[in-house]
């Protein structure tokens, strides 16, 4: 698979991307171990994936199935199939990141990427053009692209894992043109490693291949034609066997993450942020954003229609276009097939309609149609597209070179291959890197081997601090820092864990909470380490949580505080069987009036019930209700299972039941006639007026 490496052809360029790839990551050298390299984005997403390497590494030495973690959105866990895990670079690097840490392997990964990257350039960019040094310079304008560099920037370990999609591209060419089997299996596996990579670039790049073989096909003969369809049906079948377990895995996850608060459109526009994260006719036009003279004017031009993304900054480059021109008119036939796609590809990343600055206009473009296929309204980065034309500028502008060379004596054309490489050096020169060193207060070294979940306060979602924390300590986390945040019902229904998320004591909750048992339930979930950041607490909701801390720990005090946060363990406590009883689906908000407090149900009502115990226990359910009225027929059931039917009438009973509860989490169903209520027009059936759940010894 690697026999082309070992040319002569090969070498010298993976060399020289080392050395450059090097020179551009040099500030961080000093410090490969402890920092890493970027912007503020960085700051964050680059912990995160951090943190993935970290997993990946744990989960591997652990035989655990790294594409979920239960160290995350504790007790639940999270599955990490959609998020952007990267695991390849989690296998690829184990032995980096067991010998020297994550943020070496993370740094590694880096270098490595702007390597292959360049060197996978090189080789399409030389099976076009046939001429090395012309290559050479295509492999450096695919690597070291103001796109690329920005994913560096932003700390997108996923995203800067170009590698595989310039191998892929390669090795797809040399399949159709050569017809070898062997090229189109490896061409598979790349494709496959593209997918275990990003999500993102597994679309475009099945796009790509799409493009790759209506090209293709359509100047083919009759005969080429056949055998193009098989090296292609070879490609998309050793991916697509090599992808399957992911992709299945991937739909169930889709399915079950429907409706998660993750979604994140703006209701009152739910274009919107796929239209923020398009690219701008503009974006096309403009000059390195990152570039360490102008780039700070530029940036703050293109914040105007890109507010508060990172992902802008993809600039082509002059030279670059330049070049691709000369190619399109001195060598057409070779040249425009890359151009048609890459021309394709800056389409799509526009999105759904022509933006021009500031100004939205109503022309549509075929983006529109990818929004339309179900499962691909994920897709929200329209703009990323742009990688196909990045990569479609190494062949172009390879024969953009090749065709001044020739004509030119070979000392002319040594040194137009010269002043064109300067001038793309000049273009794309790197940004000043910020150097971001790992710091995590010394507490969270002493929480390192000792169990029991670990809660964050103020909650952070948003953040990687406590991802950080977590690579130190190893306890699972209350909330936790992904890319798609799932469905979390545990911490607005649980006792004690509810007021400490919310910061803010609960008085509106139907079931009678008693305040001392909630060490005790906090003990039955597991929840052993509380930290409160105070620093990051606004002084107007101190007070709030200062009461939340006092209804659930009542006097207990930190085991350890200091100007910038506080600890609390909660004391081991024989467990409850019972941990938690919460109302669910199908019922209307708390009601009130003094000490009096009900809820309305619809035609059915959901309460979640929880045994934190090991074994089946014995519960007595105690609800008192009443009918809308007129006397109606309520059903009980324990998930599927029936527990008993009651007539309920308007003045009100007592129902009474028992029934084994197993462990874990389960639902208990309640279903009456509903009829609509003329003074709120909402359909109701019974109400509930006090709730009890006992465990019987």
């Amino acid at each position: 698979m690697w026999q082309f490496l070992k040319k002569s052809a090969y070498i010298l360029p993976l060399s020289g991307y080392l050395v450059l790839s090097l020179i551009i990551m040099a500030p961080v050298l000093p410090v490969f171990t402890t920092a890493l390299p970027g912007g503020p984005i960085a700051d964050v997403d680059g912990w995160q994936n951090v943190w993935n390497l970290w997993w990946v590494h744990r989960a591997v030495t652990t035989a655990t199935n790294p594409f979920f973690t239960p160290l995350l959105f504790y007790p639940q866990g999270v599955d990490l199939t959609l998020q952007t895990l990267n695991i390849s670079n989690g296998i690829l690097f184990l032995p980096i990141t067991a010998l020297a840490g994550p943020i070496a392997a993370y740094n590694a990964a880096v270098i490595t990427a702007l390597t292959l990257s360049g060197i996978g350039g090189y080789a399409l960019a030389l099976r076009v053009s046939g001429d090395r040094l012309a290559a050479f310079v295509g492999g450096a304008v695919f690597t070291f692209s103001p796109f690329h560099l920005t994913k560096v920037w932003d700390g997108q370990l996923e995203l800067i894992t170009l590698q595989w999609v310039a191998l892929y591209a390669f090795f797809l060419l040399r399949a159709v043109e050569e017809a070898q089997r062997r090229d189109a299996l490896i061409a598979g596996v790349f494709l496959a490693l593209i997918g275990y990579t990003s999500w993102y670039y597994l679309f475009f790049f099945s796009v790509y291949s799409l493009l790759f073989a209506a090209i293709w096909l359509i100047k083919a003969s009759d005969e080429q034609r056949w055998v193009l369809v098989r090296r292609l049906a070879l490609v998309a079948g050793s991916g697509g066997v090599l992808l399957a377990p992911l992709i299945l895995a991937a739909g169930r996850t889709a399915r079950s993450m429907a409706g998660a608060s993750g979604m994140r459109f703006d209701p009152t526009n739910p274009l919107d942020l796929i239209l923020i994260h398009s690219t701008n006719l503009y974006d096309v036009i403009l000059p390195n954003g990152l570039h360490p003279l102008w780039g700070s004017a530029v940036e703050s031009l293109v914040r105007t229609w890109h507010p508060y993304i990172g992902a802008w900054n993809i600039a082509p480059g002059y030279v670059a276009l330049a070049l691709s021109i000369i190619a399109l008119i001195m060598a057409r036939h070779e040249a425009w097939r890359w151009a048609v796609i890459g021309l394709t590809a800056i389409v799509l990343s526009l999105g759904p309609i022509v933006q021009i600055g500031v100004m939205r206009t109503s022309i549509p473009l075929p983006y529109q149609m990818i929004l339309a296929i179900p499962g691909l309204e994920l897709a929200r980065r329209p703009s990323h597209f742009i990688v196909i034309t990045t990569l479609m500028l190494a062949p172009l502008v390879a024969l953009g070179l090749r065709e001044l060379r020739r004509r030119l004596p070979p000392q002319r054309g040594y040194a137009i291959i010269g002043v064109c490489a300067a001038l793309i050096a000049v273009e794309f020169a790197p940004p000043r890197w910020s150097l971001y060193p790992f710091r995590v207060h010394p507490y969270y070294e002493r929480l390192a081997g000792q169990p029991g979940a670990v809660m964050e306060l103020p909650p952070l979602l948003e953040a990687s601090e406590p991802l950080m924390a977590q690579i130190v300590h190893g306890q699972p986390l209350i909330g936790g820092y992904v890319s798609r945040i799932p469905l979390y019902p545990f911490v607005e229904q649980a006792p004690g864990v509810r007021q400490l998320w919310r910061m803010r004591p609960d008085d509106t909750h139907l079931f009678v909470d008693q305040a001392d048992n909630r060490l005790k339930e906090l003990n039955a979930f597991g929840v052993r380490h509380i930290i409160v950041h105070w620093d990051r607490i606004s002084v107007d909701r101190r007070t709030d949580l200062q009461a939340a801390l006092q209804q659930t720990l009542g006097d207990l005090a930190p085991a350890y505080a200091d100007g910038s946060l506080s600890a609390y363990r909660v004391p081991q406590i024989a467990q409850t069987p019972v941990a938690y009883a919460a109302f669910g689906d199908g019922w209307y908000a708390e009601e009130r009036d003094r000490d009096r407090r009900w809820r309305w149900m619809a035609a059915e009502g959901e309460i979640t019930l929880v045994n934190a115990g090991r074994s089946d226990t014995l519960i007595r359910m105690m609800i008192s209700v009443q009918s809308y009225r007129e006397e109606r027929r309520l059903s009980v059931m324990l998930g599927d299972h029936v527990l008993g039917y009651r007539t309920v009438d308007p003045e009100g009973a007592t129902i009474v039941m028992h029934f084994l509860l197993p462990p874990g989490e389960h639902r208990v169903r309640m279903l009456a006639d509903a009829t609509p209520d003329p003074a709120s027009s909402r359909l109701i059936s019974i109400v509930v007026t006090d709730a009890h759940f006992f465990a019987i010894p």
